[in-house]
């Protein structure tokens, strides 16, 4: 069972030139002596895409690449830096990672993805800010109170694909939606809050809004655009 106070400060990056240099400059300036500033990407191979994050990482004692696929655990006390991930990604590192990060930042590939995060932890914007100006409205109060009891009920260990969490998360969604308790789908997602924190993300959104999207892939389908 998890539930967690986040105190540290976020951010997120366009992805693009500005956004990417404003979004080092970020990290760069929350260092402490001592601190590592860690560099997380899906995949190994996604570093490949930005040759500026590969230099930063190369060249530099003091910057380290994780990997979501390697279990994306952070070793060392200081900034984080994520390059695209999704809001279950957020959602795990925060989990598992929160008590080492001093700053999160996170550079967006796909702004519908992780949407309901931004709207919900009001991160400081950098580089284009034209993909925020519209954001997801604020949960119901209802909603929260009943999102925050999940996150101390459930165990998040396990999926809540099935068994008892599934039954936990179904049961509770169900309830609110017969009470007529208006729900975003996607801004009730695993990962939309740092206390609301899983692994399967498409259940709270396919119970709450009825549809069920295509699941975004974890990785870039190409290089990003405009990047040094």
């Amino acid at each position: 069972m998890f539930e967690h106070d986040v105190h540290f400060p976020w951010a997120v990056a366009s992805n693009d030139t500005e956004g990417l240099d404003a979004a080092i400059d970020w990290c760069c300036e929350r260092m402490e002596d001592g601190d590592t500033l860690t560099v997380w990407t899906s995949l190994k191979s996604n570093l490949q895409n930005c040759s500026e994050l590969e230099q930063l990482v190369s060249r530099h004692s003091n910057v380290e690449h994780v990997t979501g696929r390697g279990g994306g655990f952070i070793r060392g006390n200081g900034p984080v830096l994520m390059a695209w991930p999704n809001m279950a990604d957020i959602g795990k590192l925060v989990q598992y990672g929160g008590h080492r990060i001093r700053a999160l930042c996170v550079i967006t590939w796909n702004e519908d993805e992780i949407r309901p995060w931004v709207a919900a932890v009001g991160p400081s914007v950098l580089g284009d800010c034209s993909a925020w100006e519209e954001l997801t409205p604020e949960l119901d109060p209802v909603v929260v109170e009943a999102l925050k009891s999940l996150t101390k009920t459930i165990n998040h260990n396990n999926t809540i694909s099935a068994g008892y969490e599934k039954d936990m998360v179904v049961s509770s969604l169900l309830a609110l939606h017969g009470a007529g308790i208006p729900m975003d789908g996607g801004h009730a997602g695993v990962g939309s809050r740092p206390w609301v924190v899983g692994q399967e993300p498409r259940a709270p959104r396919q119970v709450c809004g009825g549809h069920q999207r295509r699941e975004a892939s974890t990785m870039p389908p190409n290089a990003p655009s405009g990047l040094r």
